[in-house]
Formats: C-alpha cells, sequence, structure tokens
C-alpha cells in the first residue's frame, strides 16, 4: 500500500492561537487575519460576525446552520467550557454532525489536523 500526504492548500488553518485571538491562514494567501470575536471557521471561509445563539442557548436553527455549512464535525471552542443540552446534542445526532467540546487551544490544533484529513469540521470559538 501506497501512502501520500494530501495538502489541502487553498483550506483554511489556525496559524497560532491564545485565549483571546486566533490567527487563520487563509489558503495560499500570504496575508493571516487575527480574529479576536466569536466566530465560526471552515476550511471555505470565515464567518463573521457569529451567526448564531449563544451555546448555552443553542436551537434547531442553529444546528440546521451549522448543516447548511455541510458540517459532518463541530469542534466547539470555549475559554470556559458550557456543555450543551443533551436536547440538542440529539438535534446535531439527527442531521449526522458529531459534537466536540473543547478548550481553545485544543479545537484549534484538532481542526488543523481534520482539515488535514479533508473532513467537513466547523470550528466555532466563543472567546467568552
Amino acid at each position: 500500500m501506497k501512502f501520500s500526504q494530501e495538502d489541502p492548500t487553498d483550506a483554511h488553518r489556525i496559524q497560532s492561537y491564545d485565549l483571546k485571538s486566533i490567527v487563520i491562514q487563509s489558503g495560499n494567501q500570504p496575508e493571516r487575519t487575527t480574529v479576536t470575536t466569536d466566530f465560526i471557521l471552515t476550511a471555505e471561509q470565515i464567518v463573521l460576525p457569529w451567526p448564531i445563539n449563544a451555546t448555552t442557548d443553542f436551537n434547531a436553527d442553529d444546528v440546521a446552520y451549522f448543516k447548511s455549512l455541510d458540517t459532518e464535525v463541530l469542534l466547539l471552542a470555549q475559554e470556559t467550557l458550557i456543555r450543551l443540552s443533551p436536547a440538542i446534542l440529539v438535534e446535531f445526532s439527527k442531521q449526522a454532525i458529531g459534537v466536540e467540546q473543547m478548550p481553545i487551544g485544543s479545537a484549534c490544533r484538532t481542526f488543523n489536523l481534520l482539515i488535514a484529513e479533508g473532513r467537513q469540521v466547523a470550528l466555532a470559538v466563543n472567546f467568552d
């Protein structure tokens, strides 16, 4: 079996992060974007401003929004983890979207890994 590394060079990647900002390398572009407010990131787009409810108030419309982004894995990055309600987790499951909640640094590293694998991942960062 022959292995070869795929490099989706046109995908957004996390260049660096801390608890107050995330630096995004946009595909093949030399410029970087620094984001300091809540946002959503996919391989193709940076969604600003945060277009959904607060994590504690997620509802079916928010789940549908992530489905419209063709999300198969949602990474919820928060400085202080606030768990989603079981009812919302069921809604995500019905839409075939896996959800992981983790600290910002872990979520950024996981996002880059999943993008490198070619997965349809969305990173939702909540700095509050």
